[in-house]
């Protein structure tokens, strides 16, 4: 019929195959977690492998550290046993081959004082510290092949470096031990006269009051204070070093030493012997002796170069009218307990030095004039100069110069305690190269080797 609807017929629409599995993969998830890490696998494991290839550089430079730092000391250990600028060079260089730097042919230039040994520079330079200070520059190189890092990269090995310097500077005429307080202390009217060393605290440093200071320099593992009217050399800024690292005591291990303070708790052979018709108190070498007590017109005599041993303290009172004096050469005193030298000495009457490793007989110990290891305070106290040759060792006590004395005339003139305080003049010298001392550092003689970086 005209105008009449086509029926339309009713069926059901195209399936779609595939909307299952999309409708299954987008509840279930794992399928994308899958393919995510299989994208990031090759990358995690890159990173993974880098970050190992990166620690074992950090190793190495570590190692290249060390070699260059032992090196360094060699070297500064050479110039201050008085080798040449090239021998202390090729010291240098030979500890730095030694610890698995490669070397090669060497090469030596006077003019610039360089050497060269293939991986290894070696440079004898000015220090950092203290210009006027020789030092000795090593830097060392080494290959370290390349092997997780060949998969982004076309090189075959990376090039590590490091260097280090080690600066001479003067040895400690004054070295205190204590690691709190002031460890060397100046108050008052006092003189110290040290040109050719330094002072060393493990502590700090503290100067008030009218102070007059020529040293080398003045070292401090704690602060150093100067006050407004202290002056000299050796209070000058550029000769101050604070924070540096504690020097430990060089004399902890030393057998001579320690086995002659441990003898020192002997059973006196004898009391203290009574002065003679001259007033005289003498005493032997290697003889184990209790208290020695001096004063008045009395004179204490060491009979003869050697070793004395005092279960007990050394006590002398001086008397300038009475002419109390002290008498000793080519002497080591070990004692158990303290040194007291205090009152009024004429001039000359106290004479007190130490053998030279020369002239060191009957067990006295070069270098070594007193030693003791105990905790009660010695001091040197009086109005006329009382000079000594040689090392006072108390390092578990304080001692101190009060009055006016002198502690040397010149010479060699050591300190090693736990603090020393000065009220008063001191005059210290630091010709010690006959008396083979061990050093206040790292060396045998009158330097003090450093890294400074």
């Amino acid at each position: 019929m005209a105008g009449s609807l086509t029926p339309r017929v009713r069926g059901s629409a195209p399936r779609d195959k595939n909307r299952g599995t999309r409708t299954r993969l987008r509840r279930d998830r794992r399928g994308a977690a899958a393919l995510i890490a299989a994208i990031a696998a090759p990358v995690l494991l890159i990173s993974v492998a880098m970050g190992v290839e990166v620690s074992h550089w950090a190793t190495r430079q570590l190692d290249y550290q060390r070699s260059a730092d032992t090196a360094a000391l060699a070297g500064g250990a050479a110039l201050a046993r008085n080798d040449t600028p090239e021998q202390a060079a090729n010291a240098a260089a030979d500890v730095a081959e030694l610890s698995g730097i490669a070397g090669g042919a060497r090469s030596w230039s006077q003019a610039s004082l360089v050497l060269t040994d293939n991986l290894i520079t070696v440079t004898i330079t000015n220090g950092v510290h203290n210009s006027a200070d020789p030092a000795v520059l090593v830097s060392v190189q080494g290959a370290v092949p390349l092997v997780f890092s060949r998969l982004i990269s076309t090189a075959t090995q990376i090039t590590l470096g490091a260097q280090a310097m080690a600066e001479l500077g003067p040895q400690p005429c004054i070295l205190t031990l204590g690691g709190s307080g002031a460890g060397i202390s100046a108050s008052g009217n006092v003189t110290m006269a040290m040109p050719g060393c330094a002072m060393y605290s493990d502590s700090s440093i503290s100067m008030t009051g009218t102070v007059t200071v020529n040293a080398a320099a003045l070292y401090a593992s704690g602060g150093i204070r100067i006050g407004s009217n202290v002056n000299g050399t050796g209070t000058a800024s550029a000769v101050q070093y604070a924070g540096v690292a504690p020097l430990s005591d060089p004399y902890a291990s030393d057998s001579a030493v320690q086995n002659a303070l441990a003898k020192a708790s002997c059973a006196p052979t004898q009391p203290q012997p009574s002065p003679d018709k001259n007033n005289a108190v003498t005493l032997t070498p290697n003889t184990c002796y209790g208290s020695i007590t001096i004063s008045g017109s009395e004179t204490l005599v060491f009979n003869g170069a050697g070793l004395y041993t005092i279960n007990g303290s050394l006590t002398a009172t001086g008397n300038s009218t009475q002419n109390t004096s002290i008498d000793g050469a080519g002497i080591t005193i070990v004692s158990t307990g303290a040194l007291s030298i205090s009152g009024n000495f004429n001039n000359g009457a106290v004479t007190l030095t130490a053998p030279t490793a020369a002239t060191a007989q009957n067990g006295a110990i070069p270098g070594i004039l007193f030693a003791s290891d105990t905790s009660v305070a010695s001091s040197v106290v009086g109005n006329a100069p009382i000079p000594f040759t040689g090392l006072i060792y108390t390092p578990n006590a304080t001692l101190s110069f009060n009055g006016t004395p002198t502690a040397a005339s010149g010479g060699c003139d050591k300190i090693i305690a736990r603090s020393v305080s000065m009220v008063g003049n001191a005059v210290l010298a630091s010709a010690c190269s006959n008396y083979n001392l061990n050093s206040f550092g790292i060396l045998p003689n009158n330097s003090l080797v450093q890294l400074v970086e």
